[in-house]
């Protein structure tokens, strides 16, 4: 079984990005937001131009992780001034439970540690298996957020903080 973690440079690596948020956002999220939002926010956060802006222009970092030649799973980093947002992880639904998604942290983690004290991210207050993931890596919940997406639409979060050093 061969492994590899690595950045997302590509029109072909962003479009297999796209393609896998698709998948796991609607199994992540068709059970717990209303008809409608996941496309919406597929649209506006991962779509192939929005994740081509955020690499060229607005400081993230995407990994592509690859399982015997196949995406498995990816995420996205953004450098803020004085900490990461840890923007998104997520694993096929096919590939999950496997360390995938650990494997993805350990990477941001060797990468940024040494620059930032301190990575966040948020997370649904009802996404359960994500939160569980996040607090075995070591996030600690410290606050929450709604945020209003437009049409209608509000993301319900945790922020989740890890302390690097």
């Amino acid at each position: 079984m061969s492994k590899l973690i690595k950045k997302a440079e590509t029109d072909d690596e962003i479009r297999a990005i796209e393609k896998c948020a698709e998948i796991t956002w609607h199994d992540a999220y068709d059970p717990l937001l209303p008809d409608g939002q996941v496309e919406y926010m597929l649209g506006k956060y991962q779509s192939f131009d929005v994740i081509k802006n955020d690499i060229k222009n607005n400081g993230y970092t995407y990994y592509l992780y690859f399982l015997d030649g196949e995406v498995a799973g990816f995420c996205g980093v953004k450098r803020e001034a004085d900490r990461l947002f840890v923007s998104k992880i997520y694993v096929l639904p096919k590939f999950q439970r496997r360390g995938i998604a650990s494997e993805l942290f350990e990477r941001v983690k060797r990468d940024f540690g040494g620059e930032y004290g301190e990575f966040y991210l948020t997370v649904n207050k009802h996404n359960k298996k994500a939160i569980a993931a996040y607090t075995k890596f070591g996030f600690k919940t410290s606050s929450t957020a709604v945020t209003d997406i437009g049409h209608g639409y509000v993301m319900d979060d945790y922020i989740m903080t890890y302390k690097t050093k």
